[in-house]
């Protein structure tokens, strides 16, 4: 190669070189003569919810609202390149980005990220962000407000049970400022069929939540006996990744083994549900073992609860040390175990195994689970 090409090519190179960037930093200088040419004090902004319709969100970080900026002049054009700043009423979550420049439409998104309620600053009552946007180097600003919220509670009933089942504890929760609703399903069908019903039930209470304005995208289960299995069935599942809308699963007395009384039961019960509570039927045997984390997804927030004579599970069924999740045991009754019982089959009436739903110190401790950050199942090898 000649000296005349090695000089052209370093030419060449250099002019591309300065050409990129040029190119690299076009908004940067652009915006700097666009603002140098723009008055800001006499520019307008304008700060809006993406979906409009919503004045009140659930609060936890998964829950992300989508907000636009708007930059207009005293005419109403559109101005590209202007820097705004965003914020977040102070404690009550954060804005991402906190800096952006209008694109060539005179707008510019951003994300508010909400703290988790129990989170939030306690000075805010009643709770509620005010999110704000404002021009760079001025006073001009525009806010959004919104109302802020605790997580839904959704209660899923056990094995020939309803609703109703929860009265007490629904009534005590929602004093607490919960939102509480109830899954009624036909426990009879079998866990996987409830599973569906349970996913479908969420999905539509997301919509009819946000017909009221008040956008919800994860829910805090408090589960009874076979409800804790059906939640768990659902939230191991590859729909449920899809989907990703529990943020919390509070099992009570739930027998994740198995329960030696659903031997029993099945002379008196010929469904589906109560051959699957059996200990060695397959759904603990291989269908758990092979679905998410291996049963208890480690996605979820998760505590265990358990009354201390409770006749249809045990303390070994109960027990989730596998995913290093402790069982919380609670006083709740009397040893029912008794040769009458047993022999009579009052023992059929699990007083005890339903009586954790009716007690005074269970309440108070899932309140507390519902306001604190709970442990997160360990990631287990297959």
């Amino acid at each position: 190669m000649s000296v005349r090409q090695v000089r052209n090519r370093k030419i060449f190179i250099m002019i591309a070189l300065s050409l990129f960037l040029l190119f690299v930093h076009f908004r940067q200088i652009n915006a700097f003569f666009i603002g140098a040419f723009y008055n800001k004090n006499n520019l307008n902004i304008y700060l809006d919810l993406i979906n409009s319709q919503v004045h009140t969100i659930s609060s936890e970080p998964s829950n992300k609202v989508y907000l636009k900026a708007v930059v207009k002049d005293a005419n109403g054009k559109l101005i590209p390149h202007i820097e705004v700043n965003f914020e977040a009423s102070k404690g009550m979550g954060t804005v991402q980005p906190a800096k952006a420049a209008t694109d060539s439409r005179g707008e510019c998104f951003v994300t508010y990220v909400p703290e988790y309620y129990y989170n939030l600053s306690p000075d805010a009552n009643p709770r509620h962000v005010v999110i704000t946007a404002s021009i760079a180097g001025t006073d001009t600003n525009s806010t959004v407000k919104l109302n802020l919220v605790p997580a839904p509670v959704v209660f899923v009933h056990g094995y020939r049970e309803t609703a109703d089942v929860f009265d007490n504890l629904n009534e005590f929760i929602s004093s607490k400022g919960y939102t509480c609703i109830s899954l009624n399903y036909d426990s009879t069908l079998g866990i996987e069929h409830s599973a569906k019903e349970l996913e479908l039930f969420l999905q539509k209470q997301k919509k009819d939540f946000l017909s009221q304005g008040i956008l919800v995208n994860k829910f805090d289960l408090i589960t009874h006996s076979m409800g804790g299995l059906v939640a768990r069935y659902y939230s191991a599942s590859q729909n449920y990744l899809k989907n990703d809308d529990i943020n919390k699963i509070i099992f009570l007395s739930v027998p994740h083994k198995g329960s030696v009384l659903a031997s029993i039961g099945e002379e008196y019960f010929k469904d589906k549900s109560i051959k699957e509570l059996v200990p060695d039927n397959e759904l603990f045997v291989s269908i758990f073992p092979n679905t998410i984390n291996g049963g208890l997804n480690n996605s979820i927030q998760t505590g265990n609860l358990l009354s201390q004579y409770d006749e249809v599970v045990t303390n070994e069924s109960a027990a989730l040390d596998k995913w290093g999740i402790k069982t919380e045991i609670f006083n709740v009754g009397e040893n029912s175990f008794t040769v009458h019982n047993l022999l009579s089959g009052n023992i059929l009436d699990a007083p005890n195994h339903k009586g954790i739903l009716n007690n005074s110190t269970v309440f108070n401790r899932i309140a507390e689970m519902l306001n604190t950050n709970l442990p997160y199942p360990a990631v287990i090898n297959k």
